[in-house]
C-alpha cells in the first residue's frame, strides 16, 4: 500500500510540474550566443518568457553539476527562456515517464539512458527530431558530436534524441603500486595479466585485479563481448545473439581472470573490489568513469586508461571496443507547441557545449565535440587517457534491448563465481530466456 500511495503522489506532482503555465511570445532580441542563422535561410528563433520543464534522474555530484548547468543557461537567457528542473531516483522517474506522457502532462524536456530511446520512441512516447532540427535555426549537427553516439539516438530512421555524454568502465591503475614492482600501464591483455600477478594475490598483501561478480560484470562482459566480435542482440530480429562463439570466448574471458589467472579472489562483493583498490591493496580496477571523483577523494595515488584490448589474446578490428552508455536529451510527446520546441533546442545546445561542467563534476565524457575542445575540458588531468572517444561503443538500438540482454547478467555472476561454469550452458539458457522475453514484450 505504501508503494502505491508514493506512485500516486508522485504522479500528481508530475503532473502539477508538466501543467506549469509558460508564456510563448516571441521577443525582438537574439538569445545571448546564439548564430543569426544556422543551415540555408532559416533565422535562429528568439523568445521572450518561455517557460520550459525540465526532468532528470540526475543525483550526487552529477546532479550538482546538472544544477549548476540549469542556473547558468536560465542566467544567459533571463527574460527570454527559463527552464525548472525536477529531478527524481531512476526507477521512480522512468516511471512517472511512462504514465504521464500519455496524458501529455510530462516534461518538455527530459534526460533518459540511451538504451531506453528505441524503447519509448517504439511506444510513441518521443517526439521525433529530425524536422524540427532542420526547420529551426538552433543550429545542432551530427558534425558537432561523436557520430556513432549521435546515430545511437535513431529509430526507425527518425532522430529521437540528442546525447550529453558517454559514460564506459575505465581501468583504474595504482601508480605506487605499479612503481613498486617495476611494471608499466598495460595496453593489452598479456600486460594487464603478467602486471598483475606481480602482486602477492592475498587478501593481507594485496591482489592484481579484484573483480566484482555484479557489478559492472554486465558492462565488463558486453566489453568483452564487443572485442570479441559479438553483439548483444540481432538488428533485424532484435532476438539475442551473445549465444554465439564470440559470447563463450567473452564470458571464458571475464571468468578467466578469476579462476584461471587468479588475480582475483573468489566472490567478491559489490564495492568490495572498489574498497580494496582505495586501500591500496589492489593494483588495478574496473570501473565507470563515474566513480573518478570518489578515487580522487580517496587520496589514493591513481592514473586511469581505457580498456582497450584487454579481453583478447590477439588484437582485431573489433578488440579496442568499450561498452558504453549515453545520457541523452528527448522531448516527451504531448508538448508539441513549436516555440517552446525550439526554445527546448536551445536549452540542449547550450548544455551540451558546456559538458565540461558534467565532466567535471561526475568524469563522464562529453559527446559535443565542441565541449572537449574547450580549455576547461582540456585542462581535466584524468580525461585526457581515457583514449580516443571512438572507441566507446554504444548497444544496438532495440525497443527491446533490455528483454533480450538482460538474462545474461546472472549467468556472467554464475560464470564468475563458479570454477566449473559451463559456458555454453549458460549462454544458451539466456539466450531463450532473452528471446521469451522478447516475444513477450512484442506481444504486449
Amino acid at each position: 500500500m505504501k508503494n502505491t500511495w508514493k506512485g500516486l503522489l508522485l504522479l500528481l506532482t508530475l503532473v502539477l510540474v508538466g501543467c506549469n503555465p509558460s508564456s510563448e511570445t516571441t521577443a525582438t532580441s537574439q538569445p545571448p550566443g546564439g548564430d543569426s542563422e544556422s543551415s540555408g535561410e532559416v533565422s535562429l528563433p528568439t523568445f521572450e518568457n518561455v517557460a520550459l520543464t525540465f526532468g532528470n534522474p540526475i543525483t550526487g555530484a552529477d546532479g550538482t553539476a546538472m544544477r549548476r548547468l540549469v542556473r547558468e543557461f536560465n542566467e544567459a537567457y533571463q527574460g527570454q527562456i527559463q527552464v525548472t528542473e525536477s529531478f527524481l531516483p531512476e526507477v521512480d522517474f522512468y516511471e512517472s515517464l511512462v504514465a504521464t506522457i500519455p496524458i501529455k502532462q510530462s516534461f518538455d524536456i527530459a534526460l533518459i539512458h540511451s538504451y531506453r530511446v528505441p524503447s519509448f520512441a517504439n511506444k510513441d512516447l518521443l517526439f521525433p527530431l529530425d524536422s524540427l532540427l532542420s526547420s529551426t535555426g538552433v543550429n545542432i549537427n551530427r558534425a558537432d558530436y561523436i557520430g556513432d553516439v549521435y546515430d545511437a539516438m535513431i529509430w526507425n530512421n527518425k532522430q529521437f534524441g540528442v546525447p550529453l555524454d558517454v559514460h564506459s568502465i575505465m581501468l583504474y591503475y595504482n601508480k605506487d603500486l605499479l612503481s613498486a614492482h617495476n611494471v608499466e600501464v598495460p595496453t593489452n591483455r598479456a600486460e594487464l595479466i603478467a602486471a598483475a600477478k606481480k602482486m602477492p594475490q592475498t587478501n593481507s598483501g594485496g591482489w592484481g585485479l579484484p573483480l566484482s561478480t555484479t557489478w559492472p560484470s554486465e558492462y565488463i562482459f558486453t566489453t568483452a563481448l564487443y572485442q570479441n566480435g559479438g553483439k548483444e542482440i540481432d538488428k533485424d530480429t532484435l532476438m539475442p545473439a551473445f549465444n554465439s562463439a564470440a559470447g563463450v570466448a567473452a564470458l571464458r574471458s571475464v571468468a578467466d581472470l578469476i579462476h584461471v589467472e587468479k588475480i582475483s579472489p573468489l566472490n567478491v562483493s559489490v564495492d568490495a573490489d572498489l574498497l580494496m583498490f582505495q586501500q591500496g591493496k589492489a593494483m588495478f580496477h574496473i570501473n565507470g568513469n563515474w566513480m573518478l571523483n570518489s578515487l580522487v577523494d580517496s587520496g589514493i595515488n591513481f592514473g586511469v586508461t581505457s580498456l582497450a584490448d584487454m579481453f583478447v589474446e590477439t588484437p582485431t578490428a573489433n578488440s579496442k571496443k568499450v561498452a558504453s552508455r549515453s545520457h541523452t536529451f528527448v522531448l516527451p510527446q504531448g508538448r508539441n507547441i513549436t516555440l517552446r520546441q525550439q526554445a527546448a533546442l536551445v536549452f540542449i545546445k547550450y548544455v551540451t557545449e558546456n559538458a565540461y561542467l558534467w565532466a567535471e563534476s561526475g568524469g563522464h565524457i562529453p559527446a559535443s565535440n565542441i565541449a572537449r575542445e574547450t580549455e576547461e575540458y582540456l585542462a581535466l588531468p584524468y580525461h585526457q587517457t581515457y583514449g580516443d572517444v571512438d572507441i566507446y561503443k554504444l548497444n544496438e538500438p532495440s525497443p527491446y534491448y533490455y528483454e533480450a540482454f538482460a538474462p545474461v547478467f546472472s549467468r556472467v555472476t554464475t560464470a564468475m563465481s563458479d570454477a566449473t561454469y559451463n559456458a555454453e550452458a549458460l549462454l544458451a539458457a539466456a539466450a531463450d530466456e532473452g528471446e521469451q522475453a522478447v516475444i513477450i514484450a512484442q506481444l504486449g
